[in-house]
């Protein structure tokens, strides 16, 4: 039986919880492809941030049609877009109005759990109201980060970036989240590490193991209950 990895945010999500409410949510899970992807918006983080792409590529914040265009390029739904710009929309005005910029800066994924190779963060530093903050932006409507998934999603940025580098101890973490409005552009809404009671690294492998047992489990229930059916074993 193939083992398919569960997507960042779902782990973060679900890692936390306790056994039983990790498996009531590993079992709700579907597998496939979901109606639309962000990953068009994703590409443009750095543009609407105006993150420098290095110390010779200092340029002003990309203009908004340039950016709806980008996006549009990407898109392969009206759907899709709608989506993609609903979310840019409400970070671009946001970055325009707190004068955000920055710098990129390579963080790699975090080795976790048996084989897991996490990232809640842009490959950047940004100043939100003049402090240096390394953001993670969720755009999710649904499933997104609860409370204990944001602890999470820090607990991972703190060790990779933090805790594995001084140069980057007194750094900021935040998390943006989006609003979930009917129409229009969706405003963000941005959560910051500030007194929040971090996982240490053994912890999180631990969660990050126990929920892929778990998920081992109710695939191969899954798989089990298809062909008991008279079926191929293909999950869904």
């Amino acid at each position: 039986m193939k083992m398919r990895r569960l997507p960042d945010l779902d782990l973060a999500r679900i890692a936390p919880l306790p056994r039983d409410q990790k498996r009531r949510e590993l079992e709700q899970m579907k597998i496939g492809f979901p109606p639309y992807s962000y990953d068009p918006v994703r590409r443009s983080n750095p543009d609407i941030l105006n993150v420098d792409l290095g110390p010779l590529a200092v340029l002003a914040r990309a203009p908004w049609p340039a950016v709806v265009a980008a996006i549009t390029s990407r898109c392969r739904s009206v759907a899709e877009l709608e989506a993609n710009l609903r979310v840019a929309e409400g970070l671009y005005v946001f970055a325009v109005e707190q004068e955000i910029a920055g710098r990129r800066q390579e963080f790699y994924p975090l080795a976790i759990g048996v084989s897991e190779k996490v990232t809640f963060w842009l490959s950047a530093v940004i100043a939100i109201a003049g402090k240096p903050v390394v953001p993670f932006i969720d755009p999710r409507r649904t499933r997104k980060l609860t409370d204990v998934g944001r602890r999470f999603a820090f607990s991972v940025a703190h060790q990779r970036i933090r805790a594995a580098d001084l140069d980057y101890a007194d750094v900021g973490l935040c998390i943006i989240q989006f609003a979930n409005t009917k129409t229009g552009l969706r405003p963000p809404k941005v959560f910051m590490d500030d007194g929040i009671e971090l996982f240490d690294f053994e912890t999180l492998d631990a969660m990050v193991r126990e929920t892929y047992e778990i998920w081992h489990e109710v695939l191969g229930e899954r798989e089990a209950a298809a062909r008991r059916a008279g079926g191929t074993g293909t999950l869904i």
